[in-house]
C-alpha cells in the first residue's frame, strides 16, 4: 500500500464529490485533521474505516488499497469480507492488549497492597513518641486556673490509619495516669478528615476516665486541646479554648504556635 497514492486518490475523489475535508470527516466520525493527514500521505485510514470511506467517495476498497481506480471489475464483496475480518481481528487484538495492560495494573496494585500490609505489620510506619508537654488548665468558663504536665509515651503511625497508641497521662486527671491505662488517638477519626479523637482503655476494655472523646491535636503532638467531662479544659494554646467552649466540634487541622 502506497500512502501517498492513496492520499492523492482520496483528495481527488473528495473534490469530485464536492466535499470538504470537514464534510468527509463528519461522515466518518473522525477529525478533519485525520482526513488532511491521509490526503498528505502522512497516514493511512484505519482498517475499520476503509469500507465507509470507500462508500463515501464512490470508490472500492481495492481502489483505496492500491491508490488508484481500477477499470476492470474486482471481487469487491470478497475484499470487503476480508477487510471486515481484518478489522475484527484488530479490535480483538486491541481488547486483548488492553486486557493485558489492565491485568498488569491490577497485579501491580495488589502487589503494592500486599507490600504495604507487610511493611505495616513490620512497623515500618511507626514512629516512637516520648514527650512531656506543659499545658494550661482552664475552668469550665474558660479562665486560666494553673498548669499541668501531660506525659506522652508511645508510637505514632504515620501512614494508613494515622494514629497514636501509648500513654497520654494528664497529671490533673488522675485516672489517666493509672498503671496499664493507655490511650488511642486517631487523626481523621470516624473516617472524617480533620477529626481527631481519644479513647482510653485498659486491657480488655475502653473507658472514658473523665475525658471527652473529641479533641484537637496536631500530628507533632506538641499542640493540643481537650475537655474533661467536668468541663475543665486542658490546652497548650489559648486558641483551642473557644473551640472547646463552643459545644461544637469543628473539622479542622489545627496549626498553632507550639507545632513544629
Amino acid at each position: 500500500m502506497d500512502k501517498t497514492k492513496t492520499g492523492e486518490l482520496i483528495a481527488a475523489a473528495r473534490k469530485e464529490k464536492s466535499l470538504t475535508q470537514k464534510d468527509l470527516a463528519q461522515r466518518l466520525h473522525v477529525s478533519d485533521r485525520a482526513v488532511s493527514k491521509w490526503e498528505r500521505g502522512a497516514g493511512f485510514p484505519d482498517v475499520s474505516l476503509l469500507e465507509p470511506l470507500a462508500d463515501a467517495l464512490g470508490l472500492t476498497v481495492l481502489d483505496l488499497l492500491r491508490g488508484e481506480e481500477q477499470e476492470a471489475a474486482e471481487p469487491e464483496l470478497t475484499v470487503r469480507r476480508a477487510v471486515a475480518l481484518l478489522a475484527r481481528q484488530t479490535r480483538e487484538r486491541t481488547r486483548r492488549r488492553w486486557g493485558q495492560i489492565l491485568g498488569s495494573l491490577a497485579a501491580l496494585a495488589l502487589a503494592g497492597f500486599v507490600l504495604f500490609g507487610i511493611l505495616d505489620r513490620a512497623g515500618a510506619f511507626l514512629r516512637p513518641v516520648s514527650l512531656t508537654v506543659t499545658a494550661v488548665v482552664y475552668t469550665p468558663e474558660g479562665d486560666p486556673a494553673g498548669e499541668t504536665d501531660v506525659i506522652i509515651d508511645g508510637t505514632r503511625k504515620i501512614l494508613g490509619d494515622r494514629s497514636f497508641v501509648g500513654r497520654f497521662a494528664i497529671s490533673c486527671a488522675e485516672a489517666t495516669c493509672r498503671e496499664r491505662v493507655e490511650a488511642c488517638i486517631r487523626w481523621d477519626a470516624m473516617k472524617t478528615e480533620g477529626w481527631q479523637d481519644i479513647q482510653y482503655y485498659r486491657p480488655g476494655e475502653f473507658c472514658s476516665l473523665g475525658v471527652e472523646r473529641m479533641l484537637y491535636i496536631t500530628e507533632s503532638m506538641q499542640s493540643f486541646g481537650l475537655k474533661l467531662e467536668d468541663g475543665t479544659i486542658v490546652a497548650t494554646d489559648a486558641a483551642y479554648v473557644p473551640l472547646l467552649l463552643s459545644g461544637y466540634y469543628y473539622s479542622i487541622r489545627p496549626v498553632f504556635s507550639n507545632q513544629f
